[in-house]
């Protein structure tokens, strides 16, 4: 009992002793504000950055990383959704615009995403802070869903390098439009990009020609469903001079690199006809010394990928917001609302 009577006694001495440290966050150096700021939640730092001006930098400087951001808008709002481990940590509904914006450009800055989805109806192209200022979205992969194209090719023009895939989901991409996009660098170097519910014929050979003169690299793949037919025949047409092998369901052509072809294969099997619309079709970019014992019959795989309805429902393949919950409900609804908190602008735009 003595014995424990002195332990107690000694550790009291020694707490005692210990320096009290009576620091305002202004008085902390740089690099103990910057630990701090990396263990803070998403909403946190907002709320950081917005009541000390002298610090906003450092905030800025710090990224974040999120499994999805899910962007949604029309004439009236926009709303924001942040994922991470299955659960939804950010939610913001803003019904003005230059506030959302604003906000957008910050995420622009500091967000590192695997995955970006956007159904964007009001243009975001027409917002002059989005389109000029120096941020720029950082993901793995990125998805449209009915978007103003006008916002598809703003958006995709503010990706960092490093994307991999691009999902279009559109049904009003016209010829002159579908250029905007080839000529855009990350939509030449993804590995996998593809456009569902086109009506144009001259997607698939445009594709092509834009992988034949940027000498796309091997596996760079793009899909398309489309639904005003013969795609198939204005490909063949075009590339009349360079084809290597055909039959109903496959082309390959020579590119200008004598060690890449590429091969266009045609959805077809016991669900899919060859009269059936949409028609389902696969681009990709293959070594020169690829044999046909090595092509993959099975199209439904890659027809799923963007189309899996075809084969009928597949739950893998529902959003997110069905089966997500939040980690604090109240919090997540409440935080950020227009009517209890004030977004400054910022001075750096």
């Amino acid at each position: 009992m003595s014995s424990d009577l002195k332990n107690f006694t000694e550790k009291t001495e020694n707490v005692s002793n210990d320096p009290i440290y009576d620091t305002n966050w202004c008085d902390m150096p740089s690099e103990v504000k910057l630990e701090c700021i990396g263990k803070m939640k998403f909403k946190e730092r907002l709320s950081l950055r917005c009541a000390a001006k002298a610090v906003r930098s450092l905030v800025d400087s710090q990224k974040m990383e999120f499994n999805e951001g899910r962007f949604w808008g029309n004439n009236e709002e926009l709303t924001l959704n942040f994922y991470n481990d299955d659960k939804r940590t950010f939610w913001k509904r803003a019904v003005d615009k230059n506030n959302a914006f604003e906000l957008l450009n910050y995420i622009k800055k500091v967000g590192v995403f695997k995955n970006l989805y956007f159904s964007v109806g009001n243009s975001v192209a027409d917002y002059k802070r989005f389109t000029t200022d120096d941020g720029l979205f950082t993901a793995k992969e990125i998805e449209f869903e009915q978007c103003n194209f006008d916002n598809v090719v703003a958006v995709l023009r503010k990706l960092d390098n490093g994307v991999e895939s691009i999902k279009i989901n559109h049904d009003s991409i016209v010829s002159d439009r579908l250029a905007e996009i080839l000529a855009i660098s990350h939509v030449q170097n993804a590995t996998y990009w593809h456009i569902h519910r086109n009506f144009e014929t001259d997607c698939l050979h445009k594709v092509a020609q834009m992988w034949i003169d940027k000498n796309a690299k091997v596996g760079s793949t793009f899909q398309v469903s489309n639904y005003a037919g013969g795609c198939f025949g204005k490909f063949l047409e075009h590339f009349d001079d360079r084809i290597l092998s055909k039959n109903e369901k496959r082309v390959r052509i020579r590119t200008n690199n004598s060690d890449r072809h590429i091969l266009l294969e045609r959805g077809l099997d016991d669900i899919v006809g060859i009269d059936d619309l949409p028609e389902y079709f696969r681009l990709k970019v293959i070594s020169a010394e690829m044999l046909e014992s090595e092509y993959d019959d099975d199209c439904q795989k890659w027809i799923r990928k963007f189309d899996p309805e075809i084969y009928g429902s597949d739950n893998s393949f529902e959003r997110f917001d069905d089966v997500h919950e939040y980690d604090d409900y109240d919090d997540a609804y409440h935080f950020y609302d227009d009517d209890d908190y004030d977004w400054e602008p910022y001075d750096d735009y």
